[in-house]
């Protein structure tokens, strides 16, 4: 490998997506500020250091390319792939198309946490975008490259302000088999549109802490998926409609979308969660605002078992997130005119 040549992600001209400006700048991958984190929970500081929904993208006319990464876990989950938990996957962009998976890093269970593995790519001219871990903390990342080969910007997408995702561990990507399957990333390949992966698995909780922060945050869209972490139906009265309130404050004329659990089941929980969730939307449509939306998560699956859409009743498998990334993806694109 003496004739590859390694970049540090964080400098230009590599870009990085979905992870807090500001930690990075002090050489931290994370996705919200420490403060914020420290604010809400024991569990939002570690998860926020998982860096889901993190891409880096450049452009490059490299042969070979080689990812060398030092990551550690902190909670490993029996469902979830070591792919996804430690590893990054690689889509590319030749310019006449859009971005194609192309390759992962493959993961040795023995050396999960500091590795340095080439990844294929085609030749010439081509643009990249690599997914970081969802359940992983990422250390240190390097890309290497052919010594001598061009290295440049990727283009901006076509929609830089992000939307913003907040949700559960679904939304973070439990259980894919690797970063790029999250449903989160799926629309936003689909609509060259930038997005905000803040999915705190088992934390989603609409604490004070996190709506002032998700309010303060620059968007196109907000996504409400946080019906699945609130403990009780109780809870997510008390929180779901304030979370609207506040961001609506802040961001008056954004699309808003309330979503409910896609592992609906008629039991009295599951229903007087959907029950909850409708409630919100009413009252702010009732008040007149037409950029509030109400996705119902039952309708995702399009009545299949749930066995053969999540690994565990549950969590989605690659399918289940696909199904989902297609359904919230249309009513976001006619929403708001993605085309």
């Amino acid at each position: 490998m003496s004739n590859v040549v390694y970049y540090d992600v964080k400098k230009a001209p590599f870009k990085i997506y979905g992870l807090d400006k500001d930690a990075l700048q002090n050489g931290e991958f994370r996705r919200i500020p420490a403060s914020v984190a420290e604010a809400t929970s024991a569990n939002v500081v570690m998860l926020s250091k998982n860096t889901a929904g993190g891409r880096i993208r450049f452009k490059t006319d490299s042969d070979v390319m080689y990812i060398k990464a030092k990551t550690e876990i902190e909670d490993s989950s029996i469902h979830s792939s070591l792919m996804a938990q430690t590893g990054f996957d690689v889509y590319v962009d030749t310019l006449d198309r859009g971005p194609v998976y192309f390759d992962s890093t493959k993961v040795q269970l023995s050396k999960c946490t500091d590795y340095n593995i080439e990844v294929a790519i085609p030749k010439g001219m081509k643009e990249i975008t690599v997914n970081m871990p969802l359940y992983g903390n990422v250390i240190s990342v390097e890309i290497g490259l052919a010594e001598g080969a061009f290295v440049g910007e990727h283009r901006d997408y076509k929609f830089e302000k992000p939307i913003v995702f907040y949700g559960s561990s679904i939304t973070q990507g439990g259980c894919v088999s690797r970063p790029g399957k999250v449903y989160s990333a799926i629309i936003s390949r689909k609509f060259d549109h930038n997005f905000t992966c803040l999915g705190f698995s088992g934390s989603a909780k609409a604490e004070d802490a996190m709506i002032e922060y998700l309010a303060s945050l620059d968007m196109a869209a907000f996504v409400s998926d946080y019906d699945h972490n609130a403990p009780t139906p109780e809870h997510l009265r008390n929180t779901h409609h304030k979370l609207y309130e506040k961001i609506r404050e802040k961001h008056p004329n954004i699309p808003y979308y309330m979503i409910t659990k896609p592992d609906f089941r008629y039991e009295p929980d599951c229903i007087a969660r959907r029950a909850v969730v409708m409630e919100s939307y009413l009252k702010a449509y009732n008040k007149g605002d037409r950029k509030v939306y109400f996705i119902d998560g039952s309708a995702f699956f399009n009545g299949l078992p749930m066995s053969d859409v999540t690994v565990d009743r549950c969590h989605p498998t690659d399918d289940g997130q696909r199904r989902m990334a297609d359904y919230i993806g249309d009513v976001i694109a006619k929403t708001m005119n993605l085309g």
